[in-house]
């Protein structure tokens, strides 16, 4: 009779993974760690335009979907991009795939794709959509640009006022010691700020740490996030532009999904979880309830009193002829213009202001130490 030999296994393969095994290995693949990188703008902007690209040369969507996966370099965004595949794979449509990763597509996105698909001009809907990311993402540039130069000014003069302190006025502090009451009040006040910093430095780091982390507790309740949001739409010269940005984003987002055959109430409804102010939300809110009841757009978009009169004619006008689409785009493209010239403008004058501000903190720590040693001296004398 003959003897079947089997190869020995070992331990770790002839027992099987259990239950538990099994549900820990899949949650760790679900768990995003908090050290990978997330998926940037940019690349959901190349993702896009690659996306159309393939579409254009005859490829199909799960083929060009797959192929996009392997090129990219993100882990994060690999994982969304198979997923997708996957999905659509398993003959769902790309926009039901695209809602299961809301953090990367939001609902614009996803209804845009929908329309798209279901009007058949998918690779049209992804030129606007990768159109609709570059200016949204030159917009934030150029926002950063305004608001780098005052900040790296502004973080250079703390910087130079604690060196002057620390460093420089302790050598002077020798020979005022004494002779405080005839010193001015600055300059008194500057050395006792000095010793201050020297000898007690951790209580001014735990009480900057502190004021810090209740200043981020404050803005991130609610009684901080209504603060904010009242501030931008009505504050002095932050709303001005700011809601010139809304409107800007409003009006293309809106056109853009009009343009897909997505019924005006419905890219409201599509676009109000998109804005995060609360009271550009409650004024969109207020615009889709006069739809709702028979209403038309242009009156309640009027009511808001920093849209210029010339753009609410312009889109009442648009209404009227039935083309308001073709008008919110060419309105968008305007308030990219105007906003682009306020960013330059307000630059402009924050530059030299801020120039201002540290000559002024510079010059008065300087006079309040050189002063009063020629008024020491003239005294000795």
């Amino acid at each position: 009779m003959a003897i079947r030999c089997e190869p020995k296994r070992s331990r770790r393969e002839s027992r099987p993974a259990g239950p538990f095994l099994l549900s820990m290995d899949s949650a760790l693949k679900r768990v995003r760690l908090p050290f990978r990188k997330a998926v940037r703008a940019q690349e959901v902007t190349f993702f896009l335009s690659q996306l159309s690209l393939m579409i254009e040369v005859g490829t199909s969507l799960s083929v060009a979907l797959k192929a996009i996966a392997q090129q990219t370099i993100n882990p994060v965004f690999r994982d969304i991009l198979r997923s997708l595949h996957r999905d659509v794979e398993e003959g769902k449509q790309f926009s039901a795939a695209m809602r299961s990763h809301p953090k990367v597509f939001d609902e614009v996105f996803v209804s845009m794709v929908k329309a798209g698909e279901t009007g058949g001009f998918l690779k049209k809907i992804l030129d606007q959509m990768v159109e609709m990311q570059e200016k949204r993402q030159a917009l934030i540039a150029q926002v950063r640009t305004t608001l780098t130069y005052p900040t790296v000014l502004c973080v250079v003069a703390f910087l130079v006022v604690t060196f002057i302190l620390v460093g420089v006025l302790p050598k002077f502090t020798t020979f005022f010691e004494g002779k405080e009451s005839i010193l001015p009040f600055t300059t008194r006040f500057l050395m006792f700020l000095s010793k201050s910093l020297r000898e007690y430095a951790w209580v001014h780091l735990l009480v900057l740490a502190a004021t810090a982390g209740c200043l981020k507790v404050f803005l991130d309740s609610e009684a901080g996030r209504t603060l904010i949001d009242r501030l931008s739409v009505r504050g002095p010269i932050i709303a001005k532009i700011y809601n010139k940005i809304s409107t800007c984003q409003l009006l293309r987002t809106l056109g853009n999904l009009m343009e897909s055959r997505v019924p005006l109430l419905e890219a409201l409804e599509v676009n109000r979880p998109t804005v995060r102010n609360r009271y550009f939300r409650q004024y969109l809110d207020k615009i889709a309830e006069n739809i709702r009841q028979g209403g038309d757009f242009s009156k309640p978009f009027a009511s808001n009193p920093y849209i210029l009169p010339s753009v609410k004619q312009m889109v009442a006008t648009g209404e009227e002829v039935g083309n308001l689409p073709k008008v919110m785009l060419r309105l968008a493209e305007f308030y990219d213009t105007e906003v682009d010239r306020e960013l330059k403008t307000l630059a402009s004058l924050i530059e030299p202001l801020a120039l201002i501000v540290l000559g002024v903190v510079v010059g008065l720590i300087v006079s309040s130490v050189i002063l009063p040693m020629f008024k020491l001296s003239q005294v000795i004398q």
